[in-house]
């Protein structure tokens, strides 16, 4: 997929390059109808630096580049159904319906093959910590609380200095650390990411965009698109992107995570009745 190729490279781009990436990332629906001559006007720059920059993500020129935007743009349309009639002038169902497809297009987003390396990135880890700032912060109590449930050492961690300096000093090549950055950049959640893998750990970014500080410092990221429809942005994708994760971790181990939950729900029951 293009925007996880984008991901990849990005570092490696020059500048003319990072503005065109910038432009496909950011509005991947208008690009996908683009030549590479519009697209050039578009960015203010030339034809031959748009030819290069499809050849610099490994495609052998603009049309099968332009195909694999196109690509993204018919899968979100599939699953696209927009408002119930009568929603338009309701808030509320009219946000749900908002989330509902901003969920849509993110789930567009992820290929088969991400999927694989995400299970395979957080299995059989010594400890995961999660680490995010403001409202992420909450979603990575979420996501630690969700894995704890099923057994596993997580821990969230607050995307301040000193919360962070103390998870990575115990960071080690066993361990995992997830970055969560919803809206707004976090350059400390980035450079605790970039700091976690140069320790050997594996890393994961949760961004709203792949060529995010986070998603670019880490081993894989998920990228969960912003829904413009909002006023403000939301974090309601985020959210069920985690909690699919937590989920698609318990269906590896479905008997490990029942008795284990089975055992917390005892324990409880023990403490409750004193």
């Amino acid at each position: 997929m293009i925007l996880e190729k984008i991901r990849q490279v990005y570092p490696e781009l020059t500048k003319s390059q990072k503005k065109l990436a910038d432009f496909i990332a950011g509005s991947y629906q208008e690009a996908a109808f683009m030549t590479a001559s519009r697209l050039a006007r578009r960015t203010h720059l030339n034809e031959a630096t748009v030819i290069r920059f499809a050849q610099r993500l490994g495609y052998p020129g603009y049309p099968e580049l332009v195909r694999d935007v196109q690509a993204i743009v018919q899968e979100e349309l599939k699953t696209r159904a927009g408002p119930e009639p009568g929603l338009v002038d309701e808030p509320f169902l009219t946000s749900l319906n908002g989330e509902l497809e901003s969920l849509q297009r993110a789930v567009s987003h992820v290929p088969p093959e991400v999927g694989r390396r995400l299970m395979a990135l957080l299995r059989g880890r010594r400890r995961i910590y999660v680490v995010g700032q403001g409202a992420s912060c909450y979603l990575a109590g979420i996501l630690a609380t969700g894995l704890a449930g099923l057994g596993l050492d997580a821990r969230a961690t607050a995307g301040d200095p000193q919360s962070l300096a103390l998870a990575l000093a115990d960071l080690e090549d066993v361990d995992a650390l997830v970055g969560i950055s919803a809206g707004h950049e976090s350059r400390e959640v980035a450079r605790a990411v970039t700091a976690a893998r140069k320790r050997g750990a594996r890393t994961l970014a949760v961004t709203s965009s792949p060529i995010s500080e986070a998603a670019q410092a880490a081993d894989l990221a998920l990228t969960c698109p912003l829904n413009n429809l909002f006023a403000v942005p939301s974090v309601g994708t985020i959210a069920a992107f985690l909690d699919a994760l937590v989920q698609a971790l318990a269906s590896l181990d479905r008997p490990g995570a029942r008795q284990f939950g089975q055992t917390v729900t005892g324990i409880i029951r023990q403490l409750r009745s004193g």
